[in-house]
């Protein structure tokens, strides 16, 4: 059985990488759009600002695979100054946003004590400014950048520049490096047409030169090493929705936080709902079993019938406007404890109808087996063939569904959760979706996926535990 179990858990494995990269590639790739925009706290967000969001939330990585290198721009100087890039909006510049050049790693070099003072001074400080990826799209075979890559690959199809104004001249891309040391240096990239010519403009610049004519400020072309193929965007997505470090978008608030705020409004309603749905249909439908084609049995194919042709919605809408004819306090929101008995109530009422019909599916298949046969030609009543063999033999697809609800029991429901104002996990998938809050939606489609492939292992556990005559090899 261990070996059963590990190559099921390696299969589950396989199942939810396959679950995160199709969530990855729908919300990264199909229905992306601007999602810089959309989450900055601004009406019109520069391209600057937006250029920021994207590093510091790694998505101006490349999306499944790094095989791509980047422009680099690194500080040569020393001094207590902040490195960074500056936009002279003057000018009319939209250079450093439309490049998407922003300060992404700051990290000095360590000195060594073992050194004179003077050959540690000479060390140029680690910090970097790190300029657009050239994303590898999916399905295509994109060129690494080298310098003659076009400007319109390196900036996306942005333009450096504001358009043009009434009389005003036609605006300069000028972009200035605040240096460790405190000296600026200054590039101008109008008229720029290639990745090389943004190089040439920064290093070959007047500014670029201290008092002894050595450079301030070095633009290149980052490497690439093999220790960067897996520093995307989705490998990050991946491992912060497995180790539960996704950050909301919106609140900043962790996943781990929001689910122990959450669950229990989830589980307040689902584990009544579900007990009751279980015990309920399982004593209906073995009674209707045992008065099989009578008149209880038929009504309650008729009432299964109708219950299962009535959608769900429906149930929803009419109990809630029934419960707001009663007492309107009870019907929405969870100010009152009580308010969580109308959705419990509507959902077993909703789905009772199937259940009670696959029970008594599920029992009657059994009746017809030889051994209930032989019992009752030895006079065994029927009741206690019905009560003492025949449910416990049916409880393998009984067992099946019961557990593959549990992923539900923790996630709540979408719809009711949303409906009736109780704030589950449910609501806070349906919250992210319309919000565009990824780091949450991904992280909840993670755990699903992780709960729903361990309750199908515990499903098949539960067969060879219930029926002797089930092996797992």
């Amino acid at each position: 059985m261990l070996l059963y179990i590990l190559r099921r858990l390696g299969q589950s494995g396989l199942t939810i990488f396959g679950v995160m990269l199709l969530t990855f590639l729908l919300f990264r790739v199909w229905v992306a759009g601007d999602i810089a925009a959309s989450n900055i706290n601004s009406p019109h967000p520069t391209e600057k600002q937006k250029a920021e969001w994207r590093v510091k939330h790694g998505y101006n990585r490349p999306l499944v695979f790094n095989h791509a290198r980047q422009l680099l721009i690194r500080d040569l100087t020393e001094g207590g100054s902040k490195f960074a890039v500056i936009e002279d909006d003057k000018a009319g510049s939209t250079a450093a946003g439309a490049l998407e050049l922003t300060v992404d790693f700051v990290a000095p070099p360590k000195k060594d004590p073992g050194k004179p003072p003077a050959e540690d001074a000479k060390e140029p400080a680690a910090t970097l400014i790190t300029g657009r990826y050239i994303q590898p799209r999916l399905f295509s075979d994109d060129q690494p950048l080298t310098r003659d890559t076009p400007l319109a690959v390196l900036t996306g199809g942005k333009s450096l520049t504001r358009p043009p104004t009434g009389d005003v001249p036609a605006p300069r891309a000028v972009i200035a490096f605040q240096t460790a040391a405190g000296p600026r240096v200054r590039a101008d990239l109008t008229d720029a047409q290639t990745a090389g010519d943004i190089l040439d403009r920064i290093n070959d610049s007047p500014t670029n030169r201290d008092d002894a004519g050595n450079p301030l400020v070095q633009a290149d072309i980052s490497t690439w090493t093999a220790g960067q193929f897996f520093d995307s965007q989705f490998f990050h997505h991946l491992a912060t929705s497995a180790t539960f470090q996704n950050r909301s978008f919106k609140t900043d608030k962790l996943l781990t936080d929001t689910i122990h705020e959450r669950a229990r409004y989830s589980l307040a309603i689902m584990v009544p709902a579900t007990a009751l749905e279980f015990l309920l249909g399982l004593i209906i439908a073995a009674v209707v079993a045992y008065y099989r084609g009578r008149l209880i049995d038929r009504v309650r194919v008729l009432a299964s019938v109708l219950g299962m042709c009535i959608p769900f919605l429906a149930w929803m809408i009419y109990g809630q406007k029934l419960m707001e004819f009663i007492s309107p306090a009870h019907a929405y929101g969870t100010f009152y404890k009580t308010n969580l008995y109308v959705p419990i109530v509507i959902m077993v009422v909703a789905g009772l109808g199937g259940i009670v019909r696959f029970y008594r599916t599920v029992i009657l298949d059994e009746t017809s087996r030889d051994y209930v046969r032989t019992a009752r030609a030895k006079g065994v009543p029927l009741p206690g063939v019905l009560f003492k063999h025949v449910l416990k033999n049916c409880m393998l697809p009984i067992l099946t569904q019961v557990i593959l609800t549990l992923p539900f029991l923790m996630m709540g429901s979408l719809l009711v959760e949303s409906y009736f104002g109780i704030p589950g996990l449910g609501d806070l998938l349906y919250t992210s979706i319309n919000s565009g809050d990824e780091p949450i939606l991904t992280g909840l489609v993670f755990l699903t996926a992780l709960v729903y492939t361990l309750c199908i292992l515990l499903t098949d556990i539960s067969y060879a535990v219930f029926d002797p005559r089930v092996r797992l090899t």
